[in-house]
């Protein structure tokens, strides 16, 4: 049965001891019993989920010592809390230094319904990943480690953080879950430490992919994917689709990527025998997003690194960044 997912001692031990007078503090207003829910006519509509007010996702942030981990990589954050809805609030760490976002969630309220469960999982509250966004402004790109498909800058490898930082939320809102769509295969790779495939077909193609790459780098699968030059057994494009994923909070929900048929899906679609199509690799691969230079000796034959050919006319596409990144998250 697919594990609820472990928290490390400290994050246990944080948080149980924040309260909830803590998580909604206000530096610029004093809040009522009514306010802080502590009363029993109190909806809290002013804060995020009913919960966090802005200072006290601050202080909540800061106790978890993500706040600390993130300014060694980029200096002095400011946060920002944009809660127009309180059941879909957005969270933006942006760099004093960079003048720039280097954290950025969209999130909601949702329902198992929405990714796919039936009966009565249909009804159990999700705290969904609308788009998670964590970058790094001022480093560049280098062949140690290219940009992945839909990367403008470098990630900030804090991806385990953020992620563990969601489940606590969850937990403390009541939610069931976390929920998401991966935009990318790249993305997905990330997400699959701590998160499933709703459906067995959707996890089985996925793993089929991640073997047929075995002992590549994971930028070079994620272009190969991207491009659509992996085959199937057939000679077509074998592509990765955004589907849900989810990671249960409950053991009611982890029994739903425990049955029968999620498990015979998984298997048939895992089965499948995939390969580079390396011609088409080759004409496709976006040089105009790559570091300057050669790329590693070992990547030069694959690749066809030429640095007198033209460009490719798929790099156009290729660079072009996508629309607000839906859970193209990177570590």
């Amino acid at each position: 049965m697919p594990r609820t997912p472990e928290l490390s001692p400290h994050a246990r031990r944080t948080y149980a001891r924040l309260s909830s007078l803590e998580l909604a503090a206000s530096a610029t207003e004093s809040l009522s019993l009514d306010d802080l829910g502590l009363d029993s006519g109190g909806d809290r509509v002013s804060l995020a989920f009913g919960t966090y007010s802005r200072e006290g996702l601050e202080y909540a942030l800061r106790a978890y010592g993500f706040t600390q981990r993130l300014e060694e990589r980029v200096g002095p954050v400011e946060l920002r809390l944009s809660c127009q809805d309180p059941f879909q609030p957005r969270l933006t760490l942006q760099s004093r230094r960079y003048h720039s976002p280097v954290v950025d969630l969209s999130l909601r309220r949702s329902q198992g319904s929405e990714v796919g469960f039936t009966h009565s999982a249909a009804e159990a509250p999700l705290l969904y990943v609308d788009s998670l966004l964590l970058q790094h402004p001022g480093r560049p790109f280098d062949w140690n480690r290219p940009p992945l498909p839909g990367q403008l800058h470098p990630g900030l490898s804090l991806s385990r953080d953020i992620l563990e930082l969601l489940h606590l939320m969850a937990r403390r809102i009541g939610a069931k879950g976390v929920a998401l769509m991966p935009a990318t295969f790249s993305a997905a790779c990330v997400y699959e430490r701590r998160f499933s495939f709703v459906d067995g077909a959707a996890q089985g193609r996925f793993s089929a992919l991640r073997r047929a790459g075995r002992g590549w780098p994971r930028w070079l699968l994620a272009w190969a994917v991207e491009l659509g030059c992996m085959r199937d057994a057939q000679g077509q494009p074998a592509l990765f689709t955004p589907t849900p994923m989810i990671s249960p909070l409950s053991r009611r929900l982890a029994r739903r990527l425990d049955a029968r048929g999620w498990h015979e899906a998984r298997r048939i679609q895992a089965k499948q025998a995939l390969s580079l199509d390396e011609e088409a690799l080759q004409a496709r691969f976006p040089w105009a997003r790559m570091p300057p230079g050669p790329p590693p000796e070992r990547m030069v034959e694959l690749l066809g690194y030429d640095p007198l050919a033209p460009a490719s006319p798929f790099q156009d596409a290729a660079e072009a960044a996508p629309a607000p990144l839906r859970t193209a998250a990177t570590s």
